[in-house]
């Protein structure tokens, strides 16, 4: 019975650590809502869109992760420049290869 509840007590822990270490990139964002772009993985901010309206935009060529908040949903990438062409949902919190995406709505 001891065995289990410290296995309980530990899990519980990791769990929580795993938590709070996912929520230091978008806590970083949400100091204005919207998207923000980072490069080196969440280190410096590269683009800022206070509000995405759904409209076409440049995909900063440098980024290599973005985080949301403030109502923004879905994030969807696209390899060309103009939106054309088959969709990836990045979701708002996420990391990627740089330059892999030349365009993106927000939404």
């Amino acid at each position: 019975m001891r065995k289990r509840i410290v296995r309980i007590a530990v899990s519980l822990a990791a769990v929580a650590g795993a938590t709070a270490a996912m929520a230091l990139p978008a806590h970083a964002a949400s100091a204005g809502a919207g998207l923000t772009f980072y490069q080196g993985t969440f280190a410096t901010p590269v683009l800022h869109v206070a509000e995405p309206d759904g409209a076409c935009t440049a995909f900063p060529a440098s980024a290599d992760s973005l985080a949301a908040a403030g109502g923004v949903e879905q994030v969807l990438a696209f390899r060309s420049a103009d939106c054309a062409g088959a969709a990836v949902g990045l979701g708002t919190l996420r990391t990627f290869p740089a330059g892999e995406y030349h365009s993106f709505r927000a939404f």
